[in-house]
Order: C-alpha cells, then sequence, then structure tokens
C-alpha cells in the first residue's frame, strides 16, 4: 500500500495550479476548522513545498436539503511580509454526506516564513435540494460561513529524521550553527506533557529516547533532530 505523502504528492502534482512547485516536502495531520456539530465541517491539511505552502481544505455538508457550489476558502493572511497567495481551486458541488476538497496554494516569502491565517470562510453558492427528487432547485444564493484561526508554523515547515548516534552529529557541527535561546513554557502541568507538546510543535524526532521523563524529574534534556524545508538539517 502507498503512504499517504504519495497519495498527496501525486494529487498535487496532477493538479495545473501546483504542478510547478516541486517536490511535496511534508504534509500535515489534517486539523478541524469548524465544530463536530456544525452545519459545514472543514479540516485543513497544510501541505509544505520548497517555496510554497498548499492549503488543502476538506468540506463535508451535513445538511440533507442543501448543495453547495463552486466551494472556496477565502482568508487574511496577517503579518507574513512578501507572502501571497497564487492559486486557488474550488470545489464544485458538496453534497450531502459526500465530501469535497478546495485548495489554496501560497508562495511563502521567505524559506522558513511561519504564517497567520485569519478571517478565514467558506464562501460557496447554497442551492435548496428537492427532498423527494433529491435534485437542486433553479437558482442559489451566495453564503459565507466562518471558519477557525489556522496557522502555518515551524513545524510544518520540517519533518523528523531519526538519527543513530545524536551525540556525535552534534559534536560534528560547527559553533556558528549554535543558538541559545530561553522560553517560558507555563501552561504545561508536567515535564512530560512539556517534552510532549514540544516535540509536536517543532515535527522532530526524538532521539536516545529522551522524549521519557523520569517521574522525579525536575528538569530534562530534550534531544530533537529533524530536516527544515530547503535541506538545513534541524
Amino acid at each position: 500500500r502507498r503512504g499517504e505523502a504519495a497519495l498527496y504528492g501525486d494529487l498535487l502534482a496532477a493538479m495545473p495550479q501546483f504542478a510547478g512547485y516541486g517536490k511535496l516536502f511534508s504534509s500535515s495531520a489534517p486539523a478541524p476548522l469548524t465544530e463536530s456539530e456544525s452545519e459545514y465541517l472543514v479540516t485543513v491539511v497544510k501541505h509544505t513545498f520548497p517555496a510554497h505552502v498548499v492549503l488543502h481544505f476538506n468540506v463535508t455538508n451535513t445538511m440533507q436539503e442543501e448543495l453547495m457550489e463552486n466551494v472556496t476558502v477565502d482568508f487574511e493572511l496577517v503579518d507574513a511580509a512578501g507572502a501571497k497567495v497564487e492559486a486557488s481551486v474550488a470545489a464544485a458541488a458538496v453534497r450531502y454526506g459526500q465530501p469535497a476538497s478546495a485548495f489554496v496554494g501560497i508562495r511563502r516569502g521567505a524559506n522558513l516564513q511561519t504564517l497567520q491565517i485569519r478571517a478565514a470562510r467558506l464562501v460557496f453558492v447554497r442551492r435548496e435540494v428537492d427532498g423527494s427528487s433529491g435534485e437542486a432547485l433553479e437558482g442559489g444564493d451566495d453564503e459565507e460561513y466562518p471558519l477557525d484561526d489556522a496557522d502555518v508554523t515551524l513545524g510544518d515547515l520540517s519533518r523528523p529524521v531519526d538519527l543513530d548516534d545524536f551525540r556525535g552529529t552534534w559534536e560534528g557541527t560547527t559553533g556558528d550553527n549554535d543558538l541559545t535561546e530561553e522560553f517560558r513554557l507555563e501552561k504545561h502541568k508536567s515535564i512530560q506533557d512539556t517534552v510532549k507538546a514540544v516535540v509536536g510543535a517543532l515535527g522532530l524526532s526524538a532521539c536516545d529516547k529522551s522524549d521519557q521523563v523520569s517521574a522525579a524529574a525536575r528538569a530534562h534534556r530534550l534531544l530533537l533532530a529533524g530536516r527544515l524545508v530547503g535541506g538545513e538539517a534541524g
């Protein structure tokens, strides 16, 4: 069975709007942008390419008496100097219980630029469906439906790499690759919870079983390895 990453890569490469984006670097897990009881259910998968991100919106219509047509997603990019939307692909129709996808392609302004996606909304034409025939009635209304905010984070611009010898690899790097910063991570109840959150946020691989924390620990060293989009090791 082919991996999900390969299937995503084939899907996007077959779309003329994204065929020139190069090789797919990584794809995120689907993240919900609506509540589970909403009329319209939307999730987003973030596909990272060398200079672009494609937002892949999966849309489910839970309204049996409605047909959604020409479904797109509009949003604002906040604090994203140089980034711009380059392509948008609509879902032609989203019928009751039959999910469909819409896509938006964004060129990043810098290689490791993160993005804040705000004021997102579904934009579509809503048509009523005849309950007896299942056919859409004539005419339709322009509609918008608000979505939750989303972010393209550093974790979307990296992927894990398993290292057999983390310390040897680390010692083989030069001093100009070092960076020391200090952060306050206060919202997690334990060191183990913090470690799990950091691994997930950065999208890197924990080495030497360093993601396992002793219950008695008051401090912990977490060793992570990965590759950033563009080829840089993390």
